[in-house]
């Protein structure tokens, strides 16, 4: 028989498991986010404790589930081609982040990461010029590989390299 998960993603490969929240509980809801542009199961799915169901009732997602326990709360299974989960770090993190809008760039994602990663860059350096420690220090690699895996056409592995930013954003 298969699991819910699997009944929900439409049987699909993982694309990304991302950490959206910084929350110590467990989930109690899994969220199925809306359906796949393309071909059956949803486009994520998201592990929420009853907190962060009722906080985060504005998610477009299509229902929710009842669950046990099984993740930590925040969890996301992301289930969308490469530039979907690209286009989700643009608009939950690294636009806000940096002021960068990717539209700017005619979905050329690896010049949408120079700017973004020029402007992480500049804010680094001007922390370090007051005599200060940046956070955004800890992007920068993470940043180096997603430049250099979208400018080779390995969105995939770009929009996974951007998980750990999107961690650390969380905290800024």
């Amino acid at each position: 028989m298969p699991s819910i998960v699997q009944e929900l993603s439409g049987h699909r490969d993982l694309g990304g498991l991302r950490i959206l929240l910084d929350c110590p509980f467990k989930a109690t809801v899994l969220r199925e986010g809306p359906a796949q542009d393309s071909g059956p199961g949803a486009a994520w799915l998201a592990y929420l404790c009853p907190v962060h169901t009722v906080d985060l009732d504005g998610w477009p997602g299509a229902a929710d589930h009842a669950d046990d326990g099984t993740m930590p709360c925040g969890t996301v299974l992301d289930y969308r081609s490469p530039e979907g989960r690209l286009q989700s770090h643009a608009d939950l993190w690294l636009t806000p982040l940096t002021g960068v809008d990717p539209a700017a760039y005619g979905g050329v994602w690896s010049d949408f990461l120079d700017q973004a990663d020029r402007v992480l860059l500049a804010r680094v350096e001007e922390a370090a010029a007051a005599g200060e420690d940046s956070p955004l220090q800890n992007m920068l690699a993470s940043m180096a590989v997603a430049r250099q895996r979208a400018a080779q056409g390995d969105l995939g592995v770009a929009a996974t390299a951007l998980g750990p930013c999107e961690t650390l954003a969380q905290y800024l």
